[in-house]
């Protein structure tokens, strides 16, 4: 039996568990009073909104949709807080995982409804 996919596919898990650690660490720093070196931080929810447009619009094996919506959600929520867009902060904010969670259930397909099963010749 080949492992790759398996080995592949827990060194992407931990690539992006390093990356996500990396980022609440910055985050939490920035939320505890320190300032950061640099102020490049303050686009980092534009990475989350374009991996969740990206994954809505263009799904892949690795990205669904429903994985989409909640990252596009996340970076609306990190916009909100940071840019205090329509008023709102980080207390404020927090309806968007709701809209979220409606919608991830509206695009998420368990395997089996995935298609139905097409009857061959007999």
């Amino acid at each position: 039996m080949n492992d790759a996919p398996s080995r592949h596919s827990h060194r992407s898990r931990l690539l992006v568990g390093i990356v996500l650690i990396a980022l609440g660490g910055v985050l939490l720093a920035a939320n505890l009073g320190y300032e950061l070196p640099y102020r490049w931080w303050r686009f980092y929810p534009f990475v989350f909104i374009v991996l969740g447009v990206l994954g809505i619009l263009m799904p892949s094996r690795h990205l669904d949709r429903s994985t989409g919506v909640w990252l596009l959600a996340t970076g609306l929520y990190c916009a909100m807080g940071v840019y205090y867009w329509f008023g709102l902060g980080w207390a404020g904010a927090w309806p968007v995982f709701v809209i979220a969670a409606g919608a991830s259930f509206l695009l998420h397909r368990r395997p089996d409804e995935a298609s139905p099963p097409q009857e061959g010749p007999r």
